[in-house]
C-alpha cells in the first residue's frame, strides 16, 4: 500500500504526476509523467553511441614553486541512431594551459 510517507521517502513505485508533491503549471510533472508514457520508453528509446577519449598532458617546474602545466584531450563519437539533433556522430578538441605558483 502507497502512503504519504513513501511519497517524501522516495520508496514507493508512484509517477511524480500522481504523488501531489508538485505545484502546477505548464512545466509540472502532471503533463508528462503518467504510467502510460513511462511504460513506453522501452518501446521507443534503442539509442546508444561509443565514445572515445584519449587526454595527453604534463607539467613543467621551473623552480619548486613555479610551474606551467599543459592538458589536451580529443573525444570521438560515434551514435547508432539518429537524436533530436539528428546524427550527433562528432569529434572534439579541449585543452589547456596554465601557469602556477606555489605558496
Amino acid at each position: 500500500m502507497y502512503t504519504e510517507a513513501d511519497a517524501y521517502s522516495g520508496s514507493g513505485t508512484i509517477p511524480l504526476a500522481q504523488n501531489g508533491l508538485e505545484t502546477p503549471g505548464p512545466y509540472a510533472s502532471v503533463n508528462y509523467d503518467t504510467w502510460e508514457m513511462n511504460n513506453k520508453i522501452d518501446g521507443y528509446s534503442d539509442l546508444s553511441y561509443e565514445q572515445y577519449s584519449f587526454t595527453l598532458g604534463g607539467t613543467y617546474n621551473f623552480t619548486d614553486a613555479f610551474y606551467t602545466s599543459i592538458e589536451g584531450t580529443y573525444d570521438i563519437f560515434y551514435s547508432d541512431e539518429k537524436y533530436v539533433y539528428g546524427d550527433e556522430d562528432g569529434k572534439a578538441f579541449s585543452g589547456y594551459v596554465a601557469i602556477g605558483y606555489k605558496f
